[in-house]
Formats: structure tokens, C-alpha cells, sequence
């Protein structure tokens, strides 16, 4: 990479905006809620954590959003809450497995070959199934997110829910994270 000896500081500035603009990260983002009233909200009326994790806490059915809201826009993550009915992504499609004697057992498919599947239910239980002992096996192609957001909450609560999740980040360790002068210029 060539060396930027020739660019001044609003110039070195400015394209370090734009790399950031590209990589989706923006200083400028606007928060539009409460984070602390959203992370109340995530971990109890909006019950966000039955299947998400943040930080280590929550569930496992849907996918962690510890990190989701750094590169996002808060547009982006509210439509993302109140349009549950997108494209599922892969490794978090559901289906439901009726055993032979009728049993049926609903979860998210997290392994599948041509001969069996695994499913993982709400209660965090693997069930493994070989596919020529199943009477049906059927998928679903719609997601298990609750799309009734915009029913359930008010637009204040999921303004402060995106506030949490665009601050979620866990605060790297301070010995890690601060440079010395000297390591800065070396860069």
C-alpha cells in the first residue's frame, strides 16, 4: 500500500471516513432511543432473548447480535425487527419431524445431509433423527421471529431496542485498546 506522506490531515481524515463508510461503520450514526430502557426491553417485554444472545446472555435459536448493530443503521436493524418474514438465513430455517408412531417435534434444522437431520427445539434439546424413520418432515419458510413487533411494542420501545443493539458491543480491555504514541506513529 502506497504511503500518504502527501495528504494532509483533513485528507487523511476524510479517507478514513470513506473506508469506513464502505466497511458500514459511520461515527455519525444517529442512536434513535434509550439503550439502557432498549436492553430492558430485549430481556423482558419484547422477550428478544428466548431466542437471541447479546454478549453472552439470551438464547440460541436465532443468531447472536452482540455485534449485529456496529455496522448497521438503525434503519436497517428496525426493519430487520418488524420484517420477520424475509429470507431465513442458513442454519436458522425451522421445520417440524413426525416420527413413525406420530410424535412431532418442532425446531431449527442445524445439521442436514441427504439421510438425516438434526433439530434443535426451544428447551435447547438436539434431536437427531434418521430421515427413512421420519413419516413426514416438513419445512417452514417462515421465519420463527415474531413479526407482530409493531403491534406489541410502541415505536418509542423499538427505537430503544435498536439504541441496545447499536451499542451492544462488549467494551474491548482497556490494556489492549489504548496505544502508546509511539505504536500509533509506527502504523
Amino acid at each position: 500500500m502506497p504511503a500518504f506522506h502527501s495528504l494532509g490531515t483533513a485528507e487523511v481524515q476524510a479517507l478514513v471516513s470513506y473506508v469506513r463508510a464502505l466497511q458500514g461503520k459511520s461515527d455519525d450514526r444517529v442512536v434513535p432511543g434509550n439503550a439502557a430502557n432498549g436492553k430492558k426491553i430485549f430481556f423482558g417485554k419484547g422477550e428478544c432473548s428466548s431466542c437471541h444472545a447479546v454478549a453472552g446472555q439470551g438464547g440460541f435459536l436465532g443468531p447472536d447480535l452482540t455485534t449485529y448493530g456496529a455496522t448497521s443503521s438503525s434503519k436497517q436493524i428496525l426493519d430487520a425487527i418488524l420484517n420477520a418474514n424475509r429470507i431465513v438465513p442458513s442454519g436458522y430455517k425451522s421445520a417440524a419431524a413426525t416420527t413413525r408412531d406420530g410424535t412431532r417435534i418442532d425446531g431449527v434444522v442445524r445439521n442436514e445431509d441427504n439421510f438425516s437431520v438434526q433439530l434443535q427445539t426451544q428447551d435447547g434439546a438436539f434431536h437427531f433423527f434418521q430421515k427413512s424413520d421420519l413419516q413426514k418432515l416438513e419445512y417452514s419458510n417462515q421465519s420463527i421471529m415474531p413479526s407482530n413487533y409493531a403491534q406489541r411494542l410502541s415505536q418509542d420501545e423499538l427505537n430503544d431496542i435498536v439504541s441496545f443493539l447499536m451499542g451492544a458491543n462488549p467494551p474491548h480491555d482497556k490494556n489492549t485498546s489504548k496505544k502508546t504514541k509511539t505504536e500509533d506513529d509506527a502504523e
